[in-house]
Protein backbone atom coordinates (compact mmCIF):
# COMPACT_ATOMS: atom_id res chain seq x y z
CA UNK A 1 0.00 0.00 0.00
CA UNK A 2 2.85 2.39 0.86
CA UNK A 3 4.53 1.70 -2.49
CA UNK A 4 1.34 2.47 -4.40
CA UNK A 5 0.88 5.72 -2.47
CA UNK A 6 4.48 6.77 -3.15
CA UNK A 7 4.17 5.97 -6.86
CA UNK A 8 0.93 7.93 -7.14
CA UNK A 9 2.50 10.82 -5.20
CA UNK A 10 5.52 10.85 -7.51
CA UNK A 11 3.32 10.84 -10.60
CA UNK A 12 1.22 13.76 -9.37
CA UNK A 13 4.17 15.86 -8.23
CA UNK A 14 6.21 15.31 -11.39
CA UNK A 15 3.45 15.97 -13.93
CA UNK A 16 2.39 19.48 -14.80
CA UNK A 17 -1.00 20.28 -16.34
CA UNK A 18 -1.00 21.73 -19.82
CA UNK A 19 -0.86 25.50 -19.85
CA UNK A 20 -4.00 26.60 -21.63
CA UNK A 21 -3.34 30.28 -21.04
CA UNK A 22 -5.54 30.34 -17.96
CA UNK A 23 -4.44 29.59 -14.43
CA UNK A 24 -6.44 26.97 -12.62
CA UNK A 25 -7.51 27.84 -9.09
CA UNK A 26 -5.10 25.30 -7.55
CA UNK A 27 -2.23 26.83 -9.55
CA UNK A 28 -2.94 30.29 -8.17
CA UNK A 29 -2.33 29.05 -4.64
CA UNK A 30 1.18 27.89 -5.57
CA UNK A 31 2.13 31.39 -6.74
CA UNK A 32 2.13 32.70 -3.19
CA UNK A 33 4.73 31.93 -0.57
CA UNK A 34 3.61 30.60 2.77
CA UNK A 35 3.14 33.34 5.34
CA UNK A 36 5.88 33.07 7.96
CA UNK A 37 4.80 35.82 10.34
CA UNK A 38 4.21 39.55 10.43
CA UNK A 39 7.39 40.32 8.48
CA UNK A 40 8.07 37.98 5.57
CA UNK A 41 11.47 38.86 4.14
CA UNK A 42 11.70 36.48 1.19
CA UNK A 43 14.22 38.77 -0.52
CA UNK A 44 16.55 38.85 2.52
CA UNK A 45 16.98 42.62 2.63
CA UNK A 46 16.13 43.18 6.31
CA UNK A 47 18.65 42.33 9.03
CA UNK A 48 17.40 40.03 11.82
CA UNK A 49 17.53 42.75 14.48
CA UNK A 50 15.65 45.15 12.18
CA UNK A 51 13.02 42.52 11.46
CA UNK A 52 12.63 41.89 15.20
CA UNK A 53 12.00 45.60 15.81
CA UNK A 54 9.41 45.87 13.02
CA UNK A 55 7.67 42.71 14.25
CA UNK A 56 7.56 44.05 17.82
CA UNK A 57 6.03 47.32 16.61
CA UNK A 58 3.48 45.58 14.39
CA UNK A 59 2.51 43.04 17.08
CA UNK A 60 1.28 45.99 19.13
CA UNK A 61 -0.73 47.25 16.14
CA UNK A 62 -2.09 43.76 15.44
CA UNK A 63 -3.26 43.50 19.06
CA UNK A 64 -5.53 46.54 18.50
CA UNK A 65 -8.05 44.89 16.15
CA UNK A 66 -5.88 45.59 13.10
CA UNK A 67 -3.66 43.33 11.02
CA UNK A 68 -0.48 44.32 9.19
CA UNK A 69 1.90 42.19 7.14
CA UNK A 70 5.18 43.17 5.47
CA UNK A 71 6.46 41.13 2.53
CA UNK A 72 9.60 41.38 0.43
CA UNK A 73 9.85 39.43 -2.83
CA UNK A 74 12.45 39.23 -5.57
CA UNK A 75 10.24 38.09 -8.46
CA UNK A 76 6.68 37.65 -9.65
CA UNK A 77 4.83 34.80 -11.31
CA UNK A 78 4.35 35.24 -15.05
CA UNK A 79 1.53 37.40 -16.43
CA UNK A 80 0.72 39.40 -13.31
CA UNK A 81 1.51 42.99 -12.43
CA UNK A 82 3.18 43.87 -9.16
CA UNK A 83 0.09 45.73 -7.91
CA UNK A 84 -2.26 42.85 -8.69
CA UNK A 85 0.13 40.38 -7.09
CA UNK A 86 0.27 42.47 -3.89
CA UNK A 87 -3.53 42.58 -3.70
CA UNK A 88 -3.92 38.87 -4.43
CA UNK A 89 -1.21 37.94 -1.92
CA UNK A 90 -2.95 39.98 0.76
CA UNK A 91 -6.26 38.29 -0.09
CA UNK A 92 -4.67 34.84 -0.19
CA UNK A 93 -3.14 35.36 3.25
CA UNK A 94 -6.50 36.75 4.44
CA UNK A 95 -4.94 39.88 5.92
CA UNK A 96 -7.64 41.67 7.91
CA UNK A 97 -10.08 38.75 8.04
CA UNK A 98 -9.42 38.11 11.75
CA UNK A 99 -9.87 41.81 12.50
CA UNK A 100 -13.21 42.31 10.77
CA UNK A 101 -11.70 43.78 7.62
CA UNK A 102 -9.06 46.00 9.23
CA UNK A 103 -5.86 45.12 7.39
CA UNK A 104 -2.97 46.26 5.27
CA UNK A 105 -0.03 44.63 3.55
CA UNK A 106 3.18 46.32 2.44
CA UNK A 107 4.81 44.45 -0.44
CA UNK A 108 8.33 45.53 -1.41
CA UNK A 109 10.81 44.31 -4.01
CA UNK A 110 14.34 45.65 -4.14
CA UNK A 111 15.04 43.60 -7.28
CA UNK A 112 11.94 44.82 -9.13
CA UNK A 113 12.19 48.32 -7.61
CA UNK A 114 8.51 48.31 -6.64
CA UNK A 115 6.46 48.86 -3.51
CA UNK A 116 2.72 48.60 -2.90
CA UNK A 117 0.53 49.20 0.13
CA UNK A 118 -2.54 47.01 -0.17
CA UNK A 119 -5.43 47.76 2.18
CA UNK A 120 -8.70 46.01 2.86
CA UNK A 121 -11.82 47.83 1.70
CA UNK A 122 -12.73 48.82 5.27
CA UNK A 123 -9.26 50.20 6.00
CA UNK A 124 -9.22 52.09 2.70
CA UNK A 125 -12.67 53.58 3.26
CA UNK A 126 -12.28 54.56 6.91
CA UNK A 127 -8.59 55.27 7.42
CA UNK A 128 -6.02 54.88 4.65
CA UNK A 129 -7.13 55.99 1.20
CA UNK A 130 -5.18 55.06 -1.92
CA UNK A 131 -4.04 58.67 -2.16
CA UNK A 132 -2.70 58.63 1.40
CA UNK A 133 -0.89 55.32 0.80
CA UNK A 134 0.69 56.72 -2.37
CA UNK A 135 1.77 59.80 -0.37
CA UNK A 136 3.39 57.54 2.25
CA UNK A 137 5.27 55.64 -0.44
CA UNK A 138 6.43 58.78 -2.25
CA UNK A 139 7.37 60.88 0.80
CA UNK A 140 8.36 58.41 3.51
CA UNK A 141 9.55 55.25 1.77
CA UNK A 142 11.02 55.93 -1.66
CA UNK A 143 13.67 58.46 -0.62
CA UNK A 144 15.30 55.87 1.68
CA UNK A 145 14.72 52.99 -0.74
CA UNK A 146 16.58 54.94 -3.44
CA UNK A 147 19.55 55.14 -1.06
CA UNK A 148 19.39 51.40 -0.34
CA UNK A 149 18.00 51.98 3.17
CA UNK A 150 15.07 49.57 3.01
CA UNK A 151 14.66 49.21 6.76
CA UNK A 152 14.60 52.98 7.27
CA UNK A 153 12.04 53.48 4.50
CA UNK A 154 9.85 50.67 5.79
CA UNK A 155 10.01 51.96 9.33
CA UNK A 156 9.14 55.55 8.34
CA UNK A 157 6.31 54.38 6.08
CA UNK A 158 4.87 51.98 8.64
CA UNK A 159 5.09 54.62 11.35
CA UNK A 160 3.12 57.10 9.23
CA UNK A 161 0.53 54.49 8.24
CA UNK A 162 0.02 53.38 11.85
CA UNK A 163 -0.16 57.00 13.07
CA UNK A 164 -2.94 57.81 10.61
CA UNK A 165 -4.69 54.47 11.20
CA UNK A 166 -4.85 55.09 14.94
CA UNK A 167 -6.34 58.60 14.71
Amino acid sequence: MKKIFLIVLLIFTSCKPLNTGKLLSHQKLKEFPEKLGIVNDFENIIKPEEMAYIEKMLKMVNSMDKEVAVVTISSLPENISFDKYAIQLSNHWKIGKKTKGNGLTVVLSKTLQKVRISTTDKTKKLYLSDEFCKHVIDVYMLPDFKDGKYYDGLLLGLDELVRKWME
